[in-house]
């Protein structure tokens, strides 16, 4: 059986870096402002489904590359798990595609495909000891001493499914790719029109006065009779269906799951915690500041004052110089081997002669020693042991994986398997696509129940399906569809009591929505709020920005704010409530400051990087583009719905 492939935190995190830098301020506000990846528009999505001259195993072609299916599949798969980690939420295909995920996908691998192939035609390339500078100064191979950890690297790259050779090469393939887009242009002012429209964007701020209109001021909802409620059933028909419900059993196998039956000998825990000692040992750091002079004759002078036991902030103070602290740094922290040296040769509350470093001479103190430290076995003894357990169940899950995988080749249900392996199956009667039951009511212990039923509900019935797999847990979920109870119409007899719920809770909006219209009706023609919405508590809220909450204020509402004039009022409808809120603007507030530079800088940035952008797609016309969509909807299960 073909499993999907896993997705690839470390490709994500370390290939992904031309994306990563390549934001522009438009291209921030798309899929949640999360992603940060580039984002490349193309002419191409419109044309028919496959092109000919490449085989069924290809995506896209560009120039001479071609971007595999399996590369396509990775790469979607990386980033439904890194979104969803991001959102705290699974995050389905059917998710993906609605927002068109799948295709900026491929379009960023066809952007680092045409680079890829520019590069080559330019004859662009870096050394080994660039690559190995890049590798050592990355912060996730690097261990708790600051330093680069030959173990984690090897460790992180095995996890990850790369060796060191294709990981170098992806590696020197990115660096190349960022020296062609380095080279492009110069430095872009933006328009002062720009920058003065984004500063207010960011700094304009309003005072509103707001009343709030509930269901309470809506008053008695005469009750609808029965043919009102039927007329507004068969008006509203749609709304009050059945839901397709589905039959499931499902198999979870999890690392956590397994591991609190897993036993560690207190030998074992032990014998770990002297492997690690040195790993979890915090070497000894030290709390320093400095003085540093304009000459050695000046830095000398001020040492013999010193000596003659002068306060150190006193020279200071007296010389019109500055007491840096450095803050707490170990040996390996401070890149100046001078200065290290002479740091760590100081007895605490002591001095430093003058000392040559790399910017100039300084002066040291040193204001604490925090001594080197190693946790104590009991310490750490708890959490090694469930580490211990967790990667012992890991090793379980594999071979759990591989003998269920094995079973359900030889025909067996879930069920079978379950009973057989004395696993718990998880039966579940009827569910609906949000997960929910007959009686509406949520189902529990669902794991991972967003992407379970995401799939669940693509699947056929008693067809076996693919397993899922859960990366960030390590584990495994298989299911069976069992029975398909369709989507249905139901009686006005049946959906009576929601028919009559839906109808009140409308009513009451509109009554609501009638009185917050009269209002702002007042309002706007300069009556107070006292005469306007009489009875109603008048409330205030000062120094309103865009990013502002107010409590029972949404977000939408507050966006009103701020496309309605001075002295004018305005309606916001709270999500998911009847209540209607009526505002007046007081004051509107716009800083005469001008733009500072850190946004001046910024917008120079994007316009740099949306001239990055454009070259990437001139590049494509250039080089030549074909894509396999047919492919692509296979890889992202879109074909399944043609």
């Amino acid at each position: 059986m073909i499993r999907p492939a896993s997705p690839n935190p470390l490709e994500s995190k370390m290939l992904q870096g031309l994306r990563a830098g390549s934001r522009s301020i438009v291209t921030q506000i798309f899929l949640f402002a999360l992603m940060g990846l580039l984002i490349v528009s193309f002419a191409f999505w419109g044309i028919g489904d496959v092109f000919r001259g490449f085989g069924a195993q290809t995506v896209a072609k560009i120039g001479s590359t071609e971007i595999r299916v399996e590369q396509y599949r990775r790469a979607f798969n990386d980033r439904l798990q890194e979104i969803g980690r991001q959102i705290n939420r699974p995050f389905t295909p059917d998710q993906a595609r609605a927002m068109g995920v799948d295709r900026q996908i491929l379009a960023e691998l066809i952007a680092e495909a045409a680079l890829d192939e520019k590069t080559r035609k330019m004859g662009l390339a870096i050394t080994d000891a660039t690559v190995r500078d890049r590798v050592m100064n990355f912060a996730g191979f690097k261990g708790p001493d600051g330093n680069f950890d030959p173990v984690r690297y090897q460790t992180l790259l095995r996890n990850n499914n790369y060796t060191e050779t294709t990981f170098l090469a992806a590696e020197k393939r990115l660096a190349v790719r960022q020296q062609l887009l380095g080279a492009l242009g110069g430095e872009a002012v933006p328009p002062k029109v720009l920058t003065d429209a984004f500063w207010r964007l960011q700094s304009e701020t309003r005072v509103i006065e707001y009343v709030r209109f509930t269901r309470e001021q809506a008053g008695n909802i005469p009750a609808a009779s029965e043919d009102e409620l039927k007329k507004y059933f068969e008006a509203n028909k749609a709304a009050f269906r059945a839901p397709e419900y589905r039959t499931l059993r499902v198999l979870h196998v999890s690392p956590q799951a397994l591991a609190k039956d897993i036993a560690i000998s207190d030998d074992e825990l032990k014998k770990t915690y002297e492997q690690i000692k040195e790993r979890i040992t915090t070497p000894e750091r030290r709390q320093l500041e400095q003085i540093a002079f304009a000459s050695p004759d000046a830095a000398k002078a001020a040492a013999g004052r010193l000596a003659k036991g002068e306060k150190f902030d006193a020279v200071a103070k007296d010389l019109k110089l500055d007491v840096v602290p450095l803050g707490t740094l170990a040996r390996s922290d401070i890149v100046d081997a001078p200065v290290a040296e002479a740091a760590f040769a100081l007895a605490e509350g002591a001095t430093s002669q003058p000392v040559t470093g790399r910017f100039g001479p300084v002066i040291l103190r040193l204001v604490k020693i925090e001594p080197q430290r190693t946790p104590a076995f009991d310490e750490v003894s708890k959490a090694l042991r469930e580490d211990l357990q967790v990667r012992q169940a890991i090793t379980r899950v594999q071979a759990l994986h591989d003998k269920i995988e094995d079973e359900r080749g030889a025909g067996l249900t879930i069920e079978e398997i379950g009973k057989k392996m004395n696993l718990p199956v998880i039966s579940v009667e009827a569910v609906d696509r949000s997960g929910r039951k007959p009686d509406g009511t949520q189902v529990a212990d669902l794991p991972s129940a967003e992407t379970l039923l995401s799939n669940a509900f693509q699947a056929q019935k008693n067809v076996e399906t693919d397993a899922i797999e859960l990366r960030e847990t390590r584990s495994t979920i298989w299911f069976e569809v069992v029975d398909i109870k369709p989507a249905r119409d139901r009686a006005f007899e049946e959906a009576n009591a929601s028919v009559e719920t839906r109808w009140k809770e409308e009513q009451i909006g509109k009554k609501l929505g009638e009185l917050a219209a009269e209002t702002q009706k007042k309002l706007d023609g300069g009556a107070a709020f006292a005469a306007a919405a009489p009875g109603l508590k008048v409330e205030k809220a000062e120094k309103l920005n865009r990013a502002s909450s107010v409590p029972g204020m949404d977000a939408n509402t507050i966006a009103r704010v701020f496309l309605t004039p001075k002295d004018k009022a305005g309606i916001g409808t709270p999500d998911g409530t009847t209540d209607r809120i009526v505002f007046r603007v007081v004051s509107i507030d716009v800083p005469a400051t001008a733009p500072p530079a850190q946004l001046i800088q910024q917008l120079t940035q994007s316009i740099q990087e949306d001239v990055q952008v454009q070259y990437v797609n001139r590049l494509q016309t250039q080089l030549g583009l074909r894509v396999n969509e047919a492919a692509m909807r296979q890889v992202t299960g879109a074909g399944e719905q043609r």
